[in-house]
């Protein structure tokens, strides 16, 4: 498939229906056929966002903030 076959209507989702957050209703839109409605967990589920893997994220950024900050002071030390 290319790109404007894949990224048509919902031929994505067709092929991949766990990515779907929700379920789907059909509308009468013409620019929004499919609507999707869906819950916290759904959301949280298609995007593997589980709170082990949240404190991972933040202990990350943790880490990097303070290598940043450590970073920052070795320069303004190496500048006097």
């Amino acid at each position: 498939m290319d790109f404007v076959s894949i990224t048509s209507d919902d031929n994505w989702f067709k092929q991949h229906p766990e990515k779907i957050a929700g379920k789907e209703y059909v509308t009468t839109s013409l620019y929004f056929p499919v609507m999707v409605k869906g819950t916290k967990q759904d959301v949280l589920r298609v995007t593997k966002m589980n709170e082990k893997s949240k404190e991972n994220k933040i202990r990350i950024a943790k880490a990097k903030a303070i290598a940043l900050q450590l970073k920052r002071k070795r320069y303004e030390s190496l500048q006097r």
